[in-house]
């Protein structure tokens, strides 16, 4: 199955499913894909793991995800809670003309694109502003037809940004500054893979450098995450290795050896094991996408 999913922007730059419920045994993965993504709970319990944070999920709430973001998304208690969200996927390109108009909304767009925000997660919003009835009229009106209704989606996600801008001035957060906080256990792990999964992997470093038992991060990564260090180190590798290929002229062994798999053979096993289709099919049907 492939982890790191492959969107075509280029027939529609605007996607988007609304209202959906998952199954009981839905699981989610560590994924990323080319374009933003918009994430609207609107039941659920669970966690939602990035780079450098891990957040509760809960009805109510909104996340944003970055162009070639790795994420995961795990829903629990699907017996008892259902995990029913709403997802916009779209070129922030292909955007940028409808929030033109709007210059204090065209800074937060270009930010929540390309910034380095410290917050990605937006709690409680369908209680201070009337998010899930724009989605319900959306999804009503404009969802079977969205590459139709280009400006109707569009001026959904103005509409968002919208509440977001209002969130953060009340809260008097600055999207210029960057307030660092005191790293969880969970995410001090993902912040060491981050910056050490192109080396081999040995969990007893990780344990020794961050003065915790192997057993304990063993444990608790999965437990908060769902999924095992091993899992999130090589969806990880694997988006690097994307990125790379599509946007530098090193081989195919060469960039294998810069995510951590110096072996060709072991490379291509493991990258289409994630991606589903080998690194060099990979760069062919992109390099002009």
């Amino acid at each position: 199955m492939s982890r790191l999913e492959t969107i075509n922007f280029q027939h529609n730059p605007f996607l988007g499913s609304f209202f959906r419920s998952a199954e009981h045994n839905y699981k989610g993965f560590f994924h990323a894909h080319a374009g933003m993504e918009i994430l609207m709970i609107h039941e659920g319990t669970g966690s939602v793991t990035i780079p450098h944070h891990v957040y509760r999920l809960e009805g109510g709430s909104l996340f944003l995800f970055q162009p070639f973001q790795l994420h995961h998304v795990r829903a629990t208690q699907l017996d008892t809670v259902p995990y029913v969200r709403s997802v916009l996927q779209f070129d922030p390109i292909a955007l940028q003309p409808f929030i033109k108009p709007y210059k204090q909304l065209e800074q937060l767009f270009s930010y929540v694109w390309k910034g380095k925000m410290p917050q990605q997660a937006f709690a409680n919003l369908t209680k201070r502003f009337p998010i899930e009835q724009d989605f319900a009229l959306f999804h009503q009106n404009y969802a079977s037809q969205i590459e139709k209704r280009q400006e109707h989606y569009a001026l959904l996600v103005i509409r968002i940004l919208q509440y977001l801008q209002q969130d953060l001035a009340e809260r008097a957060v600055s999207i210029e500054a960057t307030v660092p906080h005191a790293l969880s256990h969970t995410e001090a792990i993902l912040h060491w893979i981050e910056q050490n999964y192109m080396e081999p992997f040995e969990l007893e470093k990780l344990a020794n450098e961050l003065h915790l038992s192997k057993y304990y991060i063993s444990h608790l990564f999965r437990e908060e995450t769902g999924h095992t260090v091993t899992e999130y180190l090589l969806a990880l590798r694997s988006k690097e290795a994307c990125q790379l290929l599509l946007h530098s002229s090193l081989s195919v062994a060469e960039v294998g050896t810069r995510v951590g798999w110096p072996i060709p053979s072991h490379f291509i096993q493991q990258f289409k094991r994630w991606v589903g289709c080998t690194p060099l099919q990979y760069r062919k049907r992109h390099a002009f996408g």
